[in-house]
């Protein structure tokens, strides 16, 4: 019990983060590494939240969904130089141009990165249609 009270959410400064966005059937399926770049081990909880930026650099008013599956324990540890991913998509899309920037946010900070990929889905669709997975190894 001692050790996990020890191990801390992963702040923005202890983590490197990439998105790779694939398209498929017109929709975008990708996946989010984090790797621990700190010299201590730390935690990322839960399921990241993401948000596409636009052009002038402004979330664009889009909403990841939340399901309610459960994953125990809800976190991940990685000890320095270790890295965790969770599988993400992005179903369609018929709003402002995308800049190809998300902000990525879980309980320890957010983090704004630069996605490797198309920028958008060329399906169009609602605008609650972001999803991710769990953080695993």
């Amino acid at each position: 019990m001692a050790d996990e009270i020890a191990v801390r959410e992963a702040s923005p400064a202890e983590v490197t983060l990439a998105l790779t966005w694939q398209s498929e059937d017109g929709a975008l399926r990708g996946k989010l590494e984090v790797c621990n770049t700190s010299g201590h081990r730390v935690r990322l909880s839960g399921k990241p939240r993401l948000c596409p930026l636009g052009a002038e650099g402004n979330p664009l008013e889009i909403q990841t969904v939340v399901t309610m599956e459960l994953a125990m324990p809800g976190h991940v540890e990685l000890d320095p130089g270790e890295c965790a991913f969770s599988n993400v998509g992005w179903a369609g899309w018929n709003g402002p141009v995308a800049s190809g920037s998300v902000l990525v946010e879980w309980p320890g900070g957010q983090v704004e990165v630069r996605a490797s990929g198309p920028h958008q889905p060329s399906a169009t669709g609602p605008a609650t249609n972001l999803w991710s997975t769990w953080f695993e190894r």
